[in-house]
C-alpha cells in the first residue's frame, strides 16, 4: 500500500466510525448514552482532520479520495443487543490501532510515523472509554462480591 493509499484507507475508517458512533448515539435513548457516542462521534472527527492535515502537506494541492465504506450489514451481531453493538464497536478500535501500528512499522518517515503511533493510541484510549461505558450500561460494575450475600437472605 503506498501512501496516497493509507491515507485515504485511514480516512475511510475514521469516516466509517464516525457512522457507527452516530447510529449508536441514535439506537441508545439514554441522554448520557446519546451523549457518549456523539463524543466519540467528535474524537473520530478529530482523527479524519489530522489525517486530511497529514495528507494535504504531503500531498500539496491534492484531495484525499477515501472509498465511501458504509457499514451496509453487521455479519452475526443482533442490533437489538446492546452488548454485541458495543463488543463490534471495541473490536472495530482494536482493529484501528492494530493497523495505525501496523502502517507506523512501516513508514520511514518519522513525522508520518508519529503521527500514526499517536492514533493508534487514541483507538486503544477509545476501546478503553467503550469497555467503561459497556459495564456501565450493562451494570457489569460491581462494588461487592456476591458471595458475601451468602445466608444474608436467609432471615
Amino acid at each position: 500500500m503506498n501512501r496516497r493509499e493509507l491515507y485515504n484507507f485511514a480516512i475511510a475508517q475514521e469516516q466509517r466510525s464516525q457512522k457507527l458512533y452516530q447510529g449508536l448515539a441514535k439506537s441508545f435513548g439514554e441522554p448520557e448514552t446519546n451523549s457518549f457516542f456523539t463524543e466519540l462521534v467528535n474524537l473520530e472527527k478529530e482523527h479524519e482532520l489530522k489525517l486530511r492535515n497529514a495528507f494535504s502537506q504531503e500531498f500539496p494541492g491534492e484531495d484525499p479520495q477515501p472509498e465511501s465504506q458504509e457499514i451496509k450489514e453487521i455479519p452475526s451481531v443482533d442490533l437489538k443487543d446492546p452488548a454485541q453493538l458495543l463488543q463490534f464497536a471495541i473490536t472495530r478500535e482494536e482493529e484501528a490501532a492494530k493497523s495505525y501500528y501496523s502502517f507506523a512499522e512501516n513508514t520511514a518517515q518519522p513525522d508520518i510515523r508519529g503521527l500514526l503511533l499517536h492514533l493508534a493510541k487514541e483507538e486503544e484510549q477509545h476501546k478503553t472509554l467503550l469497555l467503561t461505558e459497556m459495564q456501565r450500561i450493562l451494570g457489569a460494575l460491581e462494588w461487592f462480591d456476591p458471595s458475601e450475600l451468602d445466608g444474608f437472605m436467609d432471615f
